[in-house]
């Protein structure tokens, strides 16, 4: 159907983006590997979990998140219907998490673009698979 058709092009295009940007996190010889460890030192200022007494060294928190996006990319990408329908849910609320760190720290509304929109096609995904 239209709808399965729609929903395989969203989760594939969504599976090359999270890979990559996992991927970016998690190598130290990728180019922007440097400016993602410079972020998650302000990123780790806001973490979410703060007030429950969890901090997490910058260097950590951008390995653990990398190692979600890469892994739930690739379930996103490869995985059974129902795998791809965990990982989309768990990349929703990283996404979320997103938001939430760059408002925290103040940063322009335009900077939340790239996690809103990935948010709107998770949500279209999951929607096409309801």
């Amino acid at each position: 159907s239209e709808g399965s058709k729609m929903a395989g092009y969203v989760s594939g295009g969504l599976a090359v983006l999270y890979c990559m940007a996992g991927f970016v996190k998690i190598a130290p010889f990728v180019p922007p590997h440097q400016f993602m460890k410079n972020e998650f030192v302000q990123f780790a200022t806001v973490f979410p979990l703060k007030p429950l007494g969890i901090n997490p060294s910058p260097t950590l928190y951008m390995y653990a998140i990398g190692l979600v996006e890469l892994g739930a990319g690739v379930m996103l990408g490869l995985g059974s219907p129902q795998l791809q329908v965990t990982s989309a849910t768990v990349l929703v609320g990283m996404m979320v998490g997103a938001i939430y760190t760059l408002m925290s720290l103040g940063r322009a509304t335009a900077e939340c673009i790239p996690a809103a929109v990935c948010l709107s096609l998770l949500g279209l995904f999951l929607f096409q698979t309801a």
